[in-house]
């Protein structure tokens, strides 16, 4: 059995990748007070039967040196993917290709594949939200980092020394509480980012293009953002199945 993992900041995600190159509906684990690693062991414990598993993650070397530690008592062979210059059709366009976050790269991967010819921007909205550019050609052009919902709100609460809290109910411009207020600031806020960011960015980009959201935040963003954007929360797990395919047969 091959099992397709994303260790997120919050949360693990994975599928079960079959024979045939299918995959199955992705499963996400929230961490809580857990370490990351003890949700990746309770992942282990539940499939004792895999044998390999590409890994991509966003947390620390510690875990990462833990995690190989842990399938390898197992037998388990791990992949873990990195950003690097160029593989997969995407050619990295960080100075520091090892810089970018290797989540953002299998996203890259993953639309790229997915597009069709299309140019294509990557906005994954979760603990932080990030949107990557690439051309149809399989060029990184780069791409911003700016704080999430939950990271927005929680640095104004913060600021007021927790005398304020904050209300996601009925989001409205004209909110008629401080909570709500804060809430719907949060969002209209990042609303406005990322239409402005894409809208920027696709005038340096070719057309037609493709706008992809993923992350946890995105089934909750999308029905305010005006535009064509795709909802598409496995991108990474399409991603992930691709890489896996391609490690296979230059293995063979």
């Amino acid at each position: 059995m091959v099992l397709l993992v994303d260790a997120g900041n919050s949360r693990l995600k994975w599928s079960e990748l079959d024979a045939a190159g299918s995959f199955s509906a992705q499963q996400a684990l929230a961490y809580g007070n857990r370490p990351a690693l003890a949700s990746f062991i309770d992942l282990l414990d539940a499939y004792p039967a895999v044998g390999r598993i590409t890994l991509v993650h966003v947390l620390t070397q510690l875990f990462a040196d833990s995690v190989q530690e842990v399938c390898d008592q197992r037998g388990i062979h791990l992949h873990s993917v990195r950003s690097v210059e160029q593989a997969y059709g995407i050619t990295n366009g960080y100075q520091n290709p090892a810089a970018l976050g290797a989540d953002r790269f299998v996203g890259l991967v993953a639309v790229h594949r997915q597009a069709g010819g299309q140019a294509s921007i990557v906005i994954d909205c979760g603990t932080a939200i990030t949107v990557d550019a690439v051309e149809s050609d399989g060029r990184h052009l780069g791409g911003l980092i700016l704080p999430g919902l939950q990271l927005s709100a929680d640095a104004l609460i913060a600021r007021a020394q927790g005398r304020l809290s904050v209300s996601r109910e009925q989001p409205s411009i004209f909110a008629d509480s401080t909570g709500r207020a804060i809430g719907s600031g949060c969002l209209f806020g990042i609303v406005g980012a990322i239409e402005g960011v894409c809208a920027r960015m696709q005038q340096s980009m070719s057309s037609p293009l493709l706008q992809v959201l993923i992350g946890g935040d995105a089934e909750y963003l999308r029905p305010w953002l005006q535009g064509n954007y795709l909802v598409q929360p496995d991108l990474l797990m399409y991603g992930l199945s691709y890489i896996t395919e391609q490690a296979t047969c230059t293995s063979c």
